[in-house]
């Protein structure tokens, strides 16, 4: 499976990183579409915005600054676990920071999109954020656990 293009918006501060799009994600053509994730109603609340529709989604992240991507380019995988995921090919990270100056701050979502950073990105200077998973998978966090980490790491992106 491939995974989605990157969403960057113009003056992005922020590149956040996930592992593999889920499924639901990948049928809707773009990130953190299952319906019990919590990354929409961190940004949601974050932003101040209702996010209804992908519109208001990209609105939500260009006005925070934020871009998202994955560290992973393509892999095999049955279902939407991280623990599923096998022949992994890295994303071109390098390549995606050089392509967007403005980018000061890597937030990466999850163990394994800290994992494979960490493996297939040691040459990059940005500052790394290493973040909990938003995924409803990730139980010992409750919302607003997690809202406390977000806000840290994505609020000072102006």
């Amino acid at each position: 499976m491939q995974a989605l293009p990157p969403f960057i918006p113009p003056q992005a501060r922020i590149l956040l990183l996930g592992s593999m799009p889920s499924e639901a994600s990948l049928k809707e053509g773009f990130f953190y579409a299952h319906p019990r994730n919590r990354f929409w109603p961190i940004i949601g609340k974050l932003s101040g915005l209702t996010l209804d529709t992908l519109e208001q989604k990209k609105a939500a992240l260009s006005a925070l600054k934020i871009g998202l991507y994955d560290v992973i380019l393509s892999c095999e995988r049955q279902g939407s676990l991280d623990s599923a995921i096998r022949a992994v090919e890295p994303a071109n990270i390098q390549a995606l920071i050089q392509d967007h100056p403005t980018l000061k701050r890597i937030v990466l979502n999850g163990a394994l999109a800290k994992k494979l950073f960490v493996k297939y990105n040691n040459d990059i200077k940005l500052e790394c954020c290493f973040m909990p998973s938003t995924s409803p998978a990730n139980a010992q966090y409750s919302f607003v656990r997690l809202y406390e980490c977000y806000a840290q790491v994505l609020s000072c992106s102006n």
